[in-house]
């Protein structure tokens, strides 16, 4: 079953897309999951559910911090009932940090059962500038997003606009961005987009970094990096196997994402790499070709990294 994820600071407008994707989609039938902080669930009264769609409601706490209670409770319910819907829609409360969510979604047991297909984040153009600053949750919603909707739009001014358009950049160079007034999707894609599947990531790495100079200077206000390697030679899978689970360790706080297409010595495949904040995973990509440069792309995003240090463990784990 496809899984979407909708977050999104407080009164983005997470509630109303999710009504539109029910109004749009009337031939799906839903699994939703919805999540508010407080013990009454407010928004499951707002959403327009039809006799198709089935609700569930997860009360007293964020949905990033019951990962193990509530959700994977009710993930496991759900597939023990053998119960037969088309597609998975989770709303996360407006403070939650999804990468915990992305992250349940990535071991292999539960992908027998469930495909994550993207993480969409609702922007109130209003307020977001003011939001990214002041809460870490705000900016760590945007740097785990696949697809980025500015909601709201009527709202602000067409300079204001460009300023929000490119502070999301900023902080998700990956991110596709639509622009709405009250969530209206006009056609955009957002389901079944598979995001996660390997040739998807890896086009977007290779998209992103034939735009990017190597090593880029970029000191945002917001204090987030953007650090894009090119690296020519073949990695020691030993080697950076060890390196990842000691930088993100070292780096847990400070960690949003991390992309990238590793050539290893001794592979004939394209290898994977996706961090959502801490954990990390590693998938098979497409084959080398007599044509392809053998070199790995990582992009790394976050805040603090320590460059100079990146720079230097990256070739010591080259093979020599």
């Amino acid at each position: 079953m496809p899984v979407t994820i909708i977050t999104g600071f407080l009164g983005s407008g997470k509630t109303t897309l999710l009504n539109e994707i029910l109004k749009n989609n009337t031939d799906t039938n839903f699994l939703i999951i919805e999540n508010e902080a407080g013990n009454i669930n407010i928004d499951s009264e707002i959403v327009k559910d039809s006799s198709q769609n089935r609700i569930f409601e997860l009360t007293s706490g964020c949905i990033c911090c019951s990962l193990k209670t509530e959700l994977g409770t009710l993930l496991n319910k759900i597939i023990s009932s053998g119960t037969d819907y088309d597609y998975l829609l989770i709303e996360a409360t407006g403070m939650a940090d999804p990468g915990q969510v992305i992250n349940m979604f990535s071991g292999i047991s539960i992908q027998s059962y469930f495909r994550l297909d993207s993480v969409i984040c609702m922007v109130d153009a209003e307020s977001f500038i003011n939001r990214v600053t002041e809460f870490n949750e705000a900016y760590k919603q945007i740097a785990q997003a696949d697809i980025a909707i500015i909601n709201k739009c009527d709202l602000i001014s067409s300079d204001k606009m460009h300023q929000v358009e490119q502070k999301v950049a900023s902080i998700n160079p990956f991110a596709k961005v639509y622009k709405t007034v009250h969530g209206k999707l006009n056609g955009e894609q957002i389901l079944n987009c598979e995001l996660f599947k390997p040739v998807k990531i890896e086009k977007s790495i290779i998209d992103f970094t034939k735009l990017t100079m190597i090593q880029p200077d970029s000191k945002h206000s917001h204090k987030i990096e953007t650090l894009s390697y090119n690296i020519p030679g073949y990695f020691d899978m030993r080697k950076i196997s060890v390196w990842l689970e000691s930088f993100l360790l070292k780096y847990s706080s400070s960690i949003l994402r991390i992309k990238g297409i590793l050539c290893l010595d001794g592979m004939k495949h394209k290898l994977i790499l996706q961090s959502v904040g801490n954990d990390y995973h590693i998938t098979q990509g497409s084959k080398w070709s007599g044509e392809d440069n053998r070199e790995s792309r990582i992009v790394f995003i976050g805040t603090d990294l320590g460059k100079h240090e990146i720079d230097k463990d990256l070739q010591t784990l080259l093979k020599q």
